[in-house]
This record gives structure tokens, sequence and C-alpha cells, in this order.
């Protein structure tokens, strides 16, 4: 009994810190599903760019994921930054923006896929192209090669339902950075 004793308290430890991970990942994931939820309505066809109350939004979406008032704030600078990014603004407002879908399913080798944001843009001189773009919140070394390898399925599976048209994808990062897929 004495050696259980010894036992006990380490694994509840250990559990505790597993819960407050789990805690900490739940919160994470809300906080981006707020993210997406505000790039979904400030990014709406037929919206211009300024036309959205940005913290209006935010806080309504943060409380829809039951996320506190100072997490609406970081929902809501998380989103500008993105909406303002010179290299991410065309895919939310813009003369070259023809066509915008959030949450788009597709399927890849019987398993149903779902596209952050797909868009086709359409700019003078260029050949329309389709863009996959997958919103990462939070990338590091060991998790990049991963969302690469999600965003090429998603992007093998939109070239399939749009043959001879241009594909592309990219990562958009918390911070407004676009990362593109290379070509494979």
């Amino acid at each position: 009994m004495g050696t259980h004793r010894g036992w006990l308290p380490a694994l509840a430890a250990h559990g505790s810190a597993e819960v407050a991970a789990d805690a900490q990942d739940a919160a994470a994931a809300r906080l981006g599903q707020a993210v997406h939820r505000v790039l979904e309505w400030a990014g709406r066809p037929g919206l211009a760019a300024g036309h959205f109350d940005l913290p209006a939004g935010a806080r309504s979406a943060a409380a829809a994921f039951g996320l506190s008032p100072a997490a609406a704030a970081r929902v809501s600078s998380v989103a500008q930054q993105i909406l303002q990014s010179p290299a991410c603004a065309a895919f939310f407002h813009g003369p070259a923006l023809r066509w915008a879908g959030n949450e788009v399913p597709v399927a890849d080798g019987g398993e149903m896929l779902r596209i952050d944001r797909l868009v086709l843009l359409d700019e003078p001189g260029a050949v329309p192209t389709w863009w996959v773009l997958d919103y990462k919140l939070q990338t590091g070394k060991v998790s990049l090669p991963l969302y690469r390898e999600q965003l090429r399925r998603y992007v093998r599976a939109v070239a399939a339902l749009q043959p001879g048209d241009a594909v592309c994808g990219a990562l958009i990062t918390g911070a407004g950075d676009l990362l593109p897929l290379e070509a494979s």
C-alpha cells in the first residue's frame, strides 16, 4: 500500500498537466475558429474593404466560441493583420476577386476535406487562378511540412474539379504572412 501512495500523486500531477494542456489546446482551437469566422464575414463577396466592423465581428465570433472579451481583442488583431496584409488582401477584396467560398467541401481519395478559403482571382493580363488557402495561425518548423502536405491534397482535389485551370495553394499565418505552396 505504501508503494501505491507514492505512485498516485505522481499520476495525479501528470494528469493535471495533461488536463491543463488540453484546456490550452481547446482555447487555442476556439480562438482559431473565431478568427476563421471573422475572416468569413469580412471577406464576403460584394462587401467592400473597410465596410466590415471588425471589432464588433470579433466580439460576436469570440462570444459564439465561448471566448473572453480579452480574447475578442486578439481575434480582431489577428484578423486585421491578415485582412490588411499586402500579400493576403486580394484574397478578400478587390477587382481581381471573381469568386470566394469559405469552408468549401471537396473530396480526395474518398475522404471529405474542407478548404478554409477558396478564391478565383482574375487579374488583367494573367491566367485566372484558383487559390486554395488554409489558415494556420501558428506555424512551427515541425508542423509546417504536415500543413503543406495537407494543402497539397486540397490543391489536387481542386485541380481535379477544375481541369485546365491554374490552381495554387498557400498557407496564411496569423501574422498575415502568405506561405505559397512550392510546385511539386
